[in-house]
């Protein structure tokens, strides 16, 4: 079978795209280059690369003369540490190791945990569109988790007001994206993260204290206030907001001490950690199967 779609780098073009709209045309051209480079190793007989790669060679063509004279936006960023990373240190030292070191390990997800997953997803969807409409979708617009923190970046600094979804800032090594972000008129900043429960427990209060710190590391005196959506238990499609800034502060100081012990944990042998409660408390532990083998 002549299977070309391996030959069409889409994440590529589609940044490219992105770049261009933006005028950072010097890294629309290098996206564009890498794509266009990718295709013309196709030696099928298909028409459908060919025909792509005549389209990319005149989008280069058209860009030629004022590439270079655009503003960069758009840079590739790492990081280390995630939200998802934090919380799972947060419950096991030996999940955040594995989580990193030995993805391979990892037993997937049953079905009724990925119902769940797409529970919460679709209330949060249905959250932004009723409630917070007509933001901008960091994490479709880029498609590549590289760029989102360069894109959020800019968005945030033109004028007026912005709604933001999967906002995404990255701040010592430290990467998290949140559900809702708005800039006011004023530049505040207003941070809603949604959850499918029907209260705060202390899971999710340490995933929030993650987001919160780096927020505060960016934005500062901007950071006006940090919310949490909650599921109203009488009715799926209703919801309430819970002003968590005050709590959330207090525990900046002891989230920068787990940033920096997860750090050392990463860059040291594996722990060694009995099993216990803590697998399956407050989320079943993905890496309980490695850890049964291991006898620990």
């Amino acid at each position: 079978m002549d299977n070309y779609i391996y030959y069409i780098d889409s994440a590529a073009i589609k940044l490219g795209d992105l770049a261009h709209d933006l005028g950072d045309f010097k890294m629309a051209a290098e996206q564009y280059h890498k794509a266009l480079s990718r295709l013309r190793a196709y030696k099928g007989d298909s028409m459908t690369p060919a025909s792509l790669a005549a389209s990319l060679s005149e989008k280069l063509q058209q860009m030629s003369r004022y590439q270079h004279a655009g503003k960069r936006i758009l840079e590739p960023e790492t990081w280390r540490l995630t939200k998802s990373s934090f919380v799972k240190g947060h419950q096991c030292l030996k999940y955040l190791y594995l989580d990193k070191h030995k993805k391979k390990e990892k037993t997937p997800p049953s079905a009724e945990t990925r119902a769940l997953f797409e529970q919460g997803h679709s209330f949060e969807t249905s959250i932004r569109r009723k409630h917070f409409p007509g933001g901008i979708d960091v994490k479709e617009t880029a498609g590549n988790f590289g760029y989102f923190n360069s894109l959020t970046k800019h968005l945030l600094r033109r004028e007026g007001r912005s709604v933001l979804y999967e906002a995404t800032l990255i701040e010592d090594d430290v990467l998290v994206m949140c559900d809702i972000l708005i800039k006011n008129e004023d530049g505040r900043i207003d941070i809603y993260e949604i959850k499918l429960n029907h209260e705060v427990n202390e899971a999710i209060t340490a995933d929030l204290a993650i987001q919160y710190t780096i927020a505060q590391k960016r934005f500062a005196d901007r950071l006006h206030s940090f919310n949490l959506i909650l599921r109203d238990p009488n009715s799926p499609d209703e919801f309430k907001i819970v002003d968590m800034t005050e709590s959330l502060r207090n525990r900046v100081e002891d989230v920068n001490k787990k940033i920096k012990q997860f750090n050392e944990i990463l860059s040291a042998p594996e722990p060694h950690i009995p099993m216990g409660p803590h697998c399956s408390k407050p989320y079943q532990c993905e890496f309980m199967a490695y850890c049964n083998r291991c006898n620990v």
